[in-house]
Protein backbone atom coordinates (compact mmCIF):
# COMPACT_ATOMS: atom_id res chain seq x y z
CA UNK A 1 0.00 0.00 0.00
CA UNK A 2 1.40 3.39 -0.89
CA UNK A 3 1.68 6.14 1.70
CA UNK A 4 -1.13 8.29 0.28
CA UNK A 5 -3.60 5.40 0.32
CA UNK A 6 -2.56 4.65 3.90
CA UNK A 7 -3.05 8.27 4.97
CA UNK A 8 -6.47 8.36 3.30
CA UNK A 9 -7.48 5.12 5.04
CA UNK A 10 -6.47 6.63 8.39
CA UNK A 11 -8.53 9.74 7.63
CA UNK A 12 -11.42 7.48 6.56
CA UNK A 13 -11.34 5.54 9.80
CA UNK A 14 -11.39 8.78 11.78
CA UNK A 15 -13.90 10.86 9.78
CA UNK A 16 -16.39 8.43 8.28
CA UNK A 17 -18.20 7.76 11.59
CA UNK A 18 -18.84 11.51 11.88
CA UNK A 19 -19.92 11.79 8.24
CA UNK A 20 -22.33 8.87 8.70
CA UNK A 21 -23.54 10.20 12.06
CA UNK A 22 -26.66 11.77 10.60
CA UNK A 23 -29.27 10.19 8.38
CA UNK A 24 -29.16 13.40 6.36
CA UNK A 25 -26.12 13.23 4.01
CA UNK A 26 -25.61 17.01 3.85
CA UNK A 27 -25.53 17.26 7.66
CA UNK A 28 -23.00 14.42 7.83
CA UNK A 29 -20.90 16.06 5.13
CA UNK A 30 -20.91 19.34 7.07
CA UNK A 31 -19.97 17.64 10.35
CA UNK A 32 -17.10 15.83 8.64
CA UNK A 33 -16.05 19.02 6.90
CA UNK A 34 -15.90 20.95 10.17
CA UNK A 35 -13.91 18.20 11.89
CA UNK A 36 -11.49 17.86 8.95
CA UNK A 37 -11.01 21.64 8.84
CA UNK A 38 -10.38 21.81 12.58
CA UNK A 39 -7.93 18.90 12.43
CA UNK A 40 -6.08 20.53 9.51
CA UNK A 41 -5.77 23.83 11.34
CA UNK A 42 -4.70 22.24 14.64
CA UNK A 43 -2.10 19.98 12.98
CA UNK A 44 -0.84 23.01 11.04
CA UNK A 45 -0.56 25.05 14.24
CA UNK A 46 1.35 22.23 15.93
CA UNK A 47 3.65 21.99 12.90
CA UNK A 48 4.45 25.69 12.90
CA UNK A 49 5.05 25.56 16.64
CA UNK A 50 7.53 22.70 16.25
CA UNK A 51 9.22 24.40 13.28
CA UNK A 52 9.53 27.63 15.28
CA UNK A 53 11.07 25.83 18.25
CA UNK A 54 13.56 24.03 16.02
CA UNK A 55 14.57 27.29 14.29
CA UNK A 56 14.19 29.66 17.23
CA UNK A 57 17.93 30.26 17.70
CA UNK A 58 18.46 31.06 14.00
CA UNK A 59 15.44 33.38 13.95
CA UNK A 60 16.67 35.20 17.06
CA UNK A 61 20.19 35.44 15.60
CA UNK A 62 18.85 36.85 12.31
CA UNK A 63 16.72 39.42 14.15
CA UNK A 64 19.67 40.38 16.34
CA UNK A 65 21.89 40.76 13.26
CA UNK A 66 19.29 42.97 11.60
CA UNK A 67 19.14 45.31 14.59
CA UNK A 68 22.90 45.30 15.15
CA UNK A 69 23.93 46.03 11.56
CA UNK A 70 21.11 48.50 11.04
CA UNK A 71 22.34 50.39 14.10
CA UNK A 72 25.94 50.25 12.84
CA UNK A 73 24.88 51.47 9.40
CA UNK A 74 23.06 54.45 10.94
CA UNK A 75 26.11 55.27 13.06
CA UNK A 76 28.32 55.10 9.95
CA UNK A 77 25.90 57.36 8.08
CA UNK A 78 25.94 59.89 10.92
CA UNK A 79 29.75 59.75 10.96
CA UNK A 80 29.82 60.35 7.20
CA UNK A 81 31.50 57.02 6.41
CA UNK A 82 29.61 56.05 3.28
CA UNK A 83 31.60 52.84 2.64
CA UNK A 84 30.95 51.53 6.17
CA UNK A 85 27.30 52.53 5.84
CA UNK A 86 26.92 50.55 2.61
CA UNK A 87 28.72 47.51 4.05
CA UNK A 88 26.69 47.43 7.27
CA UNK A 89 23.45 48.14 5.42
CA UNK A 90 24.19 45.30 2.99
CA UNK A 91 24.76 42.86 5.85
CA UNK A 92 21.56 44.06 7.55
CA UNK A 93 19.63 43.56 4.29
CA UNK A 94 21.03 40.02 3.94
CA UNK A 95 19.96 39.22 7.50
CA UNK A 96 16.52 40.68 6.78
CA UNK A 97 16.22 38.50 3.66
CA UNK A 98 17.13 35.39 5.65
CA UNK A 99 14.63 36.31 8.35
CA UNK A 100 11.93 37.05 5.79
CA UNK A 101 12.30 33.71 4.03
CA UNK A 102 12.46 31.88 7.37
CA UNK A 103 9.09 33.42 8.25
CA UNK A 104 7.63 32.33 4.89
CA UNK A 105 8.93 28.82 5.49
CA UNK A 106 7.36 28.77 8.94
CA UNK A 107 4.05 29.90 7.47
CA UNK A 108 4.21 27.13 4.87
CA UNK A 109 4.74 24.62 7.68
CA UNK A 110 1.18 25.29 8.80
CA UNK A 111 -0.36 24.62 5.37
CA UNK A 112 0.73 21.05 4.57
CA UNK A 113 -2.29 19.44 6.30
CA UNK A 114 -4.56 21.52 4.03
CA UNK A 115 -3.24 19.75 0.95
CA UNK A 116 -3.63 16.28 2.45
CA UNK A 117 -7.18 17.15 3.51
CA UNK A 118 -8.01 18.45 0.03
CA UNK A 119 -6.56 15.29 -1.51
CA UNK A 120 -8.74 13.16 0.73
CA UNK A 121 -11.78 15.31 -0.07
CA UNK A 122 -11.12 14.79 -3.78
CA UNK A 123 -10.71 11.05 -3.21
CA UNK A 124 -14.01 10.81 -1.33
CA UNK A 125 -16.18 13.62 -2.72
CA UNK A 126 -14.89 14.46 -6.21
CA UNK A 127 -18.33 13.90 -7.74
CA UNK A 128 -20.41 15.61 -5.05
CA UNK A 129 -21.85 18.98 -6.02
CA UNK A 130 -24.17 21.31 -4.17
CA UNK A 131 -26.60 23.41 -6.17
CA UNK A 132 -26.58 27.02 -5.05
CA UNK A 133 -29.96 28.61 -4.32
CA UNK A 134 -29.47 31.20 -7.07
CA UNK A 135 -28.49 31.29 -10.71
CA UNK A 136 -26.30 33.66 -12.69
CA UNK A 137 -27.55 34.72 -16.13
CA UNK A 138 -29.91 31.75 -16.10
CA UNK A 139 -27.16 29.25 -15.32
CA UNK A 140 -27.62 27.18 -12.17
CA UNK A 141 -24.38 27.30 -10.17
CA UNK A 142 -22.88 24.44 -8.18
CA UNK A 143 -19.99 24.08 -5.78
CA UNK A 144 -17.99 20.99 -4.95
CA UNK A 145 -15.69 19.71 -2.25
CA UNK A 146 -12.94 22.26 -2.94
CA UNK A 147 -14.93 25.42 -2.30
CA UNK A 148 -16.89 23.99 0.61
CA UNK A 149 -13.71 22.80 2.31
CA UNK A 150 -11.81 26.00 1.57
CA UNK A 151 -14.56 28.18 3.07
CA UNK A 152 -14.79 25.97 6.15
CA UNK A 153 -10.98 25.92 6.50
CA UNK A 154 -10.72 29.72 6.28
CA UNK A 155 -13.47 30.20 8.86
CA UNK A 156 -11.80 27.65 11.14
CA UNK A 157 -8.37 29.29 10.68
CA UNK A 158 -9.85 32.70 11.60
CA UNK A 159 -11.66 31.23 14.62
CA UNK A 160 -8.50 29.52 15.88
CA UNK A 161 -6.57 32.78 15.40
CA UNK A 162 -9.17 34.67 17.44
CA UNK A 163 -9.13 32.01 20.14
CA UNK A 164 -5.31 32.11 20.30
CA UNK A 165 -5.39 35.91 20.49
CA UNK A 166 -8.02 35.80 23.23
CA UNK A 167 -6.09 33.19 25.21
CA UNK A 168 -2.83 35.12 24.84
CA UNK A 169 -4.42 38.39 25.94
CA UNK A 170 -6.22 36.67 28.76
CA UNK A 171 -3.09 34.91 30.04
CA UNK A 172 -1.30 38.26 30.19
CA UNK A 173 -3.93 39.65 32.54
CA UNK A 174 -4.12 36.64 34.82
Amino acid sequence: MNIIAYIYSVIDSFLMPFIRFSDEPVVGYCIGLIILSAASVIIGELSISIAFRVNKNKINRDNSDIKHFQHLSLQALQAGDKAAYKACNSIANDAFGQSFFSQITLSAASLWPLFIALGWMKYRFHDVEFVLPFSLFGVQLTVGYFLTFLICYIITRIAVGLIKKHCTVRSCHV
